[in-house]
């Protein structure tokens, strides 16, 4: 019997050990948005999918879809985020983005706008250079968080928090902080 293997990108934002060898990940992808997907035999050190499939990692997978899950049988790592992982203060966003979507996605569903605020979330940390440091990064963390739940229908008015400036969130912070909590207490998830 012939599967179709789907190819897709996507960010890996978790990882879960299951059972002997196996790996489940939590990933959001550009064509099919956050799934669960197994990486079988994964933990072993023959494994081809090891080296690519770290947590953060930005990968092109190869998906089999069964009934009830996704399984993962290729990946090439297309970018680990250096920059990010040798920075306590963005892996501590990043942490958190991913958790958020985690979280507050349920079930398989397409969305292209959560995809690519997330990549560019992503990319600006990478990118991101500033002798200011952690205070810029905790102000990035609150917007990123709060236009993910913009984006997913949980923040009302969210077209004036997409043009916001480092410092002009930092002056909002308490209002800011304020509508994320609201949004996760009322999401009752």
């Amino acid at each position: 019997m012939s599967y179709h293997i789907y190819q897709t990108e996507g960010i890996i934002l978790g990882k879960k050990n299951i059972g002997e060898a196996d790996r489940i990940f939590s990933v959001l992808t550009r064509e099919f948005g956050r799934i669960d997907a197994i990486a079988q035999g994964i933990r072993r050190v023959e494994s081809k999918l090891r080296y690519s499939m770290g947590t953060f990692s930005y990968a092109r997978l190869g998906l089999v879809a069964s009934r009830t899950s996704w399984r993962i049988v290729d990946a090439e790592e297309l970018n680990n985020w250096k920059n990010i992982r040798e920075t306590p203060e963005k892996l501590a966003a990043v942490f958190q983005i991913a958790e958020l979507i985690n979280r507050m996605v349920k079930g398989q569903e397409h969305d292209t706008s959560l995809w690519k605020e997330v990549k560019s979330a992503f990319l600006f940390l990478e990118q991101y250079k500033n002798a200011q440091g952690e205070g810029d990064l905790q102000i990035f963390g609150l917007l990123a968080q709060l236009k993910i739940l913009s984006h997913l229908g949980y923040v009302a008015e969210h077209e004036k928090w997409f043009n916001l400036s480092l410092e002009e969130v930092q002056k909002m912070k308490p209002l800011i902080i304020f509508a994320i909590n609201k949004a996760l207490q009322e999401s009752q998830l």
